[in-house]
């Protein structure tokens, strides 16, 4: 029964993933864009010196951002549906025996 219940759980945390990461490419990428130009700004008028980028924007708001979003989904989604499930696997234990 629980060797059902953990593909189920990060199947359903991967496609809410996938809502999370297309949330977070719509709403949230144009206000870290902001705070980052507001950065470079403030960087440019206290005459600091440019940060290297060790990873381009792109990356981080499109493969970097989707990976990180759908490994936690998976993992807390199994995790959850293991837990939920673990009560309901010990009545069914239980009413068998």
């Amino acid at each position: 029964m629980m060797d059902r219940l953990l593909p189920r759980g990060m199947f359903a945390g991967i496609l809410a993933a996938l809502l999370a990461f297309l949330f977070a490419r719509i709403f949230g990428e144009s206000q870290v864009n902001l705070s980052i130009a507001y950065e470079a700004h403030q960087a440019a008028l206290a005459h600091e010196p440019a940060e290297p980028e060790l990873v381009s924007r792109a990356v981080q708001a499109g493969w970097g951002l989707l990976t990180a979003i759908v490994m936690y989904g998976a993992a807390y989604g199994g995790l959850f549906r293991c837990s939920s499930g673990a009560p309901m696997a010990a009545r069914v234990l239980e009413a068998s025996s």
